[in-house]
């Protein structure tokens, strides 16, 4: 056999080589993605237009959240945009909130977005959960928009154990002044530059004994300094004081780190009710 023919073979003996590790690379990247996320579909009641209770449009997004079944609390948000249903989704451990590691089962809810507060209530914004809790690994699970969204978490749905009285919502809209920390939020000079208008500002108040968000606002522009105010749900005791975190966020993922995110974090308990709060956000935000 001809050299030129040898080197010819070892070539493309050498390629397939090549190419067969690369698709094995990337049948074991889609198992490992797999078995630490959630997919589906996701899917709308046209009911809900015909009755006039909702709609969805092209420029509506929608925010898929884990909720811890035993403590009615988020461990994982992930947006998706444009809303087209029915549509693919997969939410997993790279959604996870604050790097917490994802075990067991949880209740999966989709709420719409149309005027970037996710957790406030706007016309037409719909709602909608997987019938049972899911855990990483499922597939094929459905969750379908059936019912108008109604401002909270768990939509208040009648016997449903985070209806109104059964476990808090998230907070957004600005509250009683007792249960609401309300001030001005800035950035620091050296930092000022990473924030464009196009960001969005996550405000969250942590519950200092139990080390989770007590309550959540995402503000849609952040135009800094700005004034900020975040209210604590009324299903919730009040407690003396509470942690105060505000982040911006550049890629619709509040609970990831991207490039050029900045964050800030109050020194020390904040009491319901405080206003006047100056607050720097000081730091690049990494998790």
């Amino acid at each position: 056999m001809k050299r030129k023919t040898l080197v010819i073979l070892a070539l493309i003996a050498s390629f397939a080589v090549l190419v067969g590790a690369a698709m094995w690379r990337e049948v074991q990247r889609d198992a490992a993605q797999i078995r630490h996320s959630i997919s589906g579909i996701l899917d709308y009641d046209s009911a809900l237009t015909a009755a006039g209770e909702g709609d969805i449009v092209r420029t509506d997004r929608v925010a898929l959240i884990l909720v811890d079944v035993g403590t009615r609390q988020p461990v994982a948000i992930k947006f998706e945009s444009p809303l087209v249903p029915p549509m693919n989704f997969r939410i997993g451990q790279e959604n996870a909130q604050e790097g917490k590691v994802l075990d067991g089962r949880y209740e999966l809810i989709a709420i719409t977005d149309k005027d970037g507060e996710v957790f406030k209530r706007a016309p037409g914004e719909v709602f909608g959960r997987a019938a049972r809790p899911v855990a990483l690994g499922d597939e094929r699970v459905q969750v379908v928009l059936n019912q108008p969204f109604r401002g909270t978490l768990f939509n208040d749905t009648p016997g449903h154990p985070g209806a109104a009285g059964g476990g808090p919502p998230l907070g957004s809209e600005e509250g009683p002044p007792e249960r609401t920390i309300s001030g001005t939020v800035r950035a620091a000079p050296s930092l000022a530059g990473n924030v464009a208008a196009t960001d969005r500002l996550i405000i969250l108040l942590f519950d200092p004994e139990l080390g989770r968000p007590a309550a959540v606002r995402i503000v849609p522009q952040a135009r800094l300094p700005q004034p900020f105010s975040i209210s604590l749900p009324s299903s919730q005791p009040l407690k003396a004081g509470y942690s105060l975190r505000i982040i911006t966020d550049k890629d619709g993922n509040p609970f990831g780190a991207a490039p050029g995110e900045i964050v800030g974090r109050s020194a020390g308990l904040i009491a319901p009710g405080t206003r006047g709060v100056d607050f720097v956000l000081d730091a690049p935000y990494t998790r």
